[in-house]
């Protein structure tokens, strides 16, 4: 039995602290009228908070030594800018020369205007990122990436949705249970915030963003079930995930949610941060940890 420990994190989202920064008055109270913890902040010219955001946190991970890292999207705030994917390169990618990074795709990576994945957008990701969903395994445990922007948004690209699903339950159904110790899902979207049947409305607690549909921080119910009944046939207990910037946990008949918030700029009271996870003695446990 195998004990190891790796890094999730999600949302660096290179290029937010530049756009959040220095907002008007009205405008930041307008965002936290709508449940975003937007902070009265100077302006943060460039990339300068992003870098030390990142630089930090690889510091400490040289510390922890994690058997890899997983980043849970977002890792640009505009797909494709070639300064923000630089300083990714920079710095987690030249991290991952030593220690495996793995990708999960976020919205503002693989989206149109941040939104709707198409196949050009599609392609970019992967020309850039590699692919957008596979599996891979570790010790005893086995380990998912999906791409939760084709699940919430799969319009453009109904085929590549049904390969993803696909490709879930078939591996899903070809896992031995006695060969994996653990089985874990990794998405941007997390897939429920509150329980696996609720519908596709916005909760007090966390109202979608302004011009957004109700919602908009989940994977909507219609896509949510079939992906939910296959990992509960398959006995997988823990999906982390990220995009909404802040930590939450929900858990609904044995399948928890972990939602970690940002490394990059946090829209909740938590600091901008990442998530150890340690399997131990045949237990997953994990805690987040502050920058």
């Amino acid at each position: 039995m195998a004990n190891f420990n790796f890094i999730q994190m999600a949302d660096p989202q290179v290029g937010m602290f530049d756009r959040f920064s220095g907002m008007d008055p009205e405008a930041a109270e307008f965002l936290r009228k709508n449940g975003l913890n937007v902070k009265d902040a100077p302006k943060s010219e460039g990339l300068k908070q992003d870098r030390a955001n990142l630089t930090t946190a690889i510091d400490q991970f040289e510390e922890i030594k994690p058997e890899f890292v997983v980043v849970c999207g977002d890792m640009v705030d505009t797909a494709g800018d070639e300064n923000e994917i630089a300083l990714i390169r920079e710095t987690l990618g030249a991290y991952g020369e030593d220690t495996p990074v793995h990708w999960v795709p976020g919205n503002h990576d693989i989206g149109v205007n941040n939104l709707i994945p198409d196949s050009e957008s599609t392609a970019k990701y992967r020309a850039e990122f590699g692919a957008d969903y596979y599996s891979f395994d570790h010790a005893e445990s086995k380990f998912i990436i999906l791409n939760s922007v084709l699940l919430d948004r799969p319009q453009n690209l109904l085929d590549e949705h049904k390969t993803q699903m696909d490709f879930l339950g078939d591996t899903l159904r070809s896992r031995d249970s006695k060969e994996s110790e653990h089985v874990i899902a990794f998405m941007h979207h997390p897939l429920f915030l509150n329980n696996a049947e609720e519908p596709d409305v916005d909760f007090d607690w966390a109202p979608s963003p302004p011009n957004q549909p109700d919602g908009y921080w989940t994977i909507p119910l219609e896509r949510r079930a079939p992906v939910v009944k296959l990992l509960r046939e398959a006995k997988v207990q823990t999906v982390f995930a990220g995009h909404w910037h802040r930590n939450h946990e929900a858990s609904d008949d044995g399948l928890d949610v972990v939602v970690t918030s940002a490394l990059g700029y946090p829209l909740g009271n938590d600091p901008s941060g990442y998530r150890m996870v340690s399997i131990a003695d045949g237990k997953l446990s994990h805690e987040y940890r502050g920058l």
